[in-house]
């Protein structure tokens, strides 16, 4: 943020990356928070990633930045969903649209536990109400794993499903697939699914006003909408 100061930037890049993980330099560039990690002296990885994976003309060398170089030592996959990731978190923190007092967390079971998992949560602690979110980083999957994961979703019990993708797309078909296992009873207990094109590798705001771009951005598609959703 213009004129904000040093200090109060790096304890703000703290704060992000200790839940985010790791982040693009482009996205801490696009926050105001770049020179915050120089300020630091954290460490960075230099990648190239594929960051649509169907798509091979959208490898990009990216650079990460992380708290804990431990985080930098995984391969550029698990980098890339932390980094998108971190971008829907923050898409949804600036339009207010997490549950009051909600909890953010990644989900970090490994092997044939996580297969069905999601990537991440968002926990509403209200004591009498299980209305949990579940968060999906796709960069390409198969339909087929799509509706693994959105059926997995909803037998885990999370009531809405946030499903952040950097395929431009899937705003429009994760959408309509989403409906369509719905309208077949197969995801009891789900109020929405909302579909977030997210995008960690733009210099320039990629959310901008675009009058000739007719994809959308976001696409909520709720059954029976919640209290507290956008």
């Amino acid at each position: 943020m213009p004129g904000e100061h040093p200090a109060t930037q790096k304890a703000r890049l703290r704060t992000v990356l200790a839940v985010d993980r790791t982040l693009t330099t482009v996205q801490l560039e696009r926050r105001g928070l770049l020179r915050a990690a120089t300020w630091l002296g954290l460490p960075q990885v230099t990648l190239t990633c594929r960051t649509r994976t169907t798509q091979p003309h959208s490898d990009t060398d990216l650079s990460f930045v992380a708290l804990d170089a431990r985080w930098l030592s995984r391969p550029p996959r698990d980098l890339m969903h932390d980094a998108g990731l971190g971008e829907v978190r923050h898409r949804i923190e600036q339009k207010n649209a997490m549950p009051p007092r909600a909890v953010w967390q990644h989900v970090t079971l490994a092997g044939r536990q996580r297969a069905h998992l999601p990537d991440a949560e968002i926990l509403n602690p209200h004591p009498r109400l299980r209305r949990d979110w579940s968060v999906e980083f796709d960069a390409g999957y198969a339909p087929t794993r799509v509706e693994q994961k959105l059926e997995a979703a909803a037998q885990a019990g999370y009531n809405v499903i946030i499903w952040a993708t950097s395929v431009h797309t899937r705003t429009a078909s994760v959408s309509k697939q989403a409906k369509k296992l719905h309208d077949w009873d197969r995801l009891p207990g789900v109020d929405g699914v909302v579909v977030v094109f997210v995008d960690f590798w733009s210099a320039r705001d990629p959310y901008e006003d675009r009058p000739r771009c007719k994809k959308n951005m976001i696409k909520s598609t709720w059954f029976t909408k919640p209290a507290g959703a956008g």
